[in-house]
């Protein structure tokens, strides 16, 4: 593995110009920006990025986005942050309609990262894949800033930070479309270590994944009136809620399930203005008992098939229920007199009794004898032989 140094400011990372020996890094080098602009516009893979000090390598510098970019890192940690206030990442230059894409697990110092370790402010598309693990960062440490008004897909775990001044592994501060998929975990260095932290006005921000309450924070702190969506199990820490209490203007919708976690008195729900989005899946609140150890699981059940309401099909015909009468059975019932006798059906038993009379009736026979109803009628050779005569003439 070499550490290949930049030397030439705002230069593409494919030109050998960029590089010092000339040599473009490759799968098996490390890029350090070395205090220069580094432009990327093409595929790229190394095992790391960095804006860190080294050998003959100074601090600083970044690695600017470009449209068609796609840089890949193969290390344990791919995108390491130096003790400077510069983003390792800037994604500033992308345009409308322009798509690139980031991948590798990002790590924080000791610096104020206001900016964060990847800074997005674009109005393009960010497909950014790889955790944001706990970091300790300066103030306003952040790992992954959104600020742009573009759209950013982030694929990856994420967890707030070890650090006093931590304001989220992910902050959300533009009015951007952010689509998160992935494990949310609140840290433990402040109350303001949210593994997403939203401040923006407008943004809209949806979260897949299962999210928890950390040591010091929330895993999520909504404090604007901007529109996060939470699909995903909510459980609290010991200590920690998932939603911190944020704005009361917040447009804070979750589906859960939600849990209480261990010690059973922390409620994963502090903020101020939640609401149960109806077009995710129905589940569960989980409520201690006056014991503190016993829960009690609140189903939502607000539509068929969720909670403890069946399917309108599962339900016999004209028959209304639901929390607000909103549901109609559609199942058939057939009439006690339509089954056999005893036969349980609804909540009584059929009644209807096979006699020789009924079968007569069925069969149009007036009279019981078969013998008599079939004696006026032509037998089999009969009319065979009426057939044969018709056709030999």
């Amino acid at each position: 593995m070499a550490d290949i140094r930049a030397i030439l400011n705002n230069s593409d990372f494919s030109s050998s110009a960029t590089w010092f020996g000339g040599i473009v890094p490759g799968p098996g080098d490390v890029a350090s920006a070395n205090g220069n602009t580094v432009l990327v516009s093409d595929s790229r893979i190394v095992q790391a990025i960095s804006n860190a000090a080294g050998t003959g390598i100074a601090a600083g510098g970044t690695f600017s986005i470009r449209d068609g970019c796609n840089l890949q890192t193969t290390n344990a940690i791919g995108i390491l942050q130096g003790v400077t206030a510069t983003p390792c990442v800037t994604v500033a230059d992308l345009g409308v309609g322009q798509t690139a894409t980031v991948a590798g697990v990002m790590a924080g110092s000791t610096a104020s990262l206001t900016n964060g370790v990847v800074s997005f402010s674009s109005t393009g598309t960010l497909n950014f894949i790889g955790d944001i693990p706990p970091f300790s960062g300066g103030a306003q440490s952040r790992g992954l800033n959104v600020s742009g008004n573009g759209t950013l897909n982030y694929t990856g775990n994420y967890t707030g930070g070890t650090s006093a001044f931590h304001q989220g592994a992910i902050n959300v501060s533009g009015n951007a479309t952010v689509n998160i998929t992935g494990t949310a975990t609140g840290g433990s260095g402040a109350a303001t270590a949210n593994a997403l932290q939203i401040t923006a006005t407008g943004a809209s921000i949806t979260a897949t994944g299962p999210a928890f309450g950390g040591v010091a924070a929330a895993a999520f702190n909504n404090n604007s009136p901007s529109t996060f969506t939470h699909n995903g199990l909510a459980r609290s820490s010991p200590t920690m809620p998932v939603y911190a209490a944020g704005s009361a203007t917040q447009n804070t919708r979750a589906s859960g399930p939600f849990e209480v976690g261990a010690s059973g008195n922390i409620n994963p729900i502090q903020a101020q203005s939640i609401r149960r989005a109806p077009s995710l899946v129905p589940t569960y609140y989980q409520m201690p008992q006056a014991n503190g150890s016993t829960m009690t699981e609140l189903s939502s059940g607000d539509r068929p098939g969720g909670g403890n309401y069946p399917v309108t099909s599962a339900v016999v015909a004209a028959t209304v229920y639901g929390r607000n009468n909103e549901f109609i059975g559609t199942a058939a019932m057939p009439s006690p007199s339509s089954v056999a006798l005893n036969v349980p059906v609804g909540n009584t038993v059929g009644t209807a009794i096979l006699t020789a009379d009924n079968v007569r009736a069925a069969l149009g026979m007036s009279n019981a004898n078969l013998d008599a109803q079939l004696a006026n009628k032509a037998t089999v050779d009969q009319v065979a032989a009426i057939v044969q005569g018709a056709t030999s003439a």
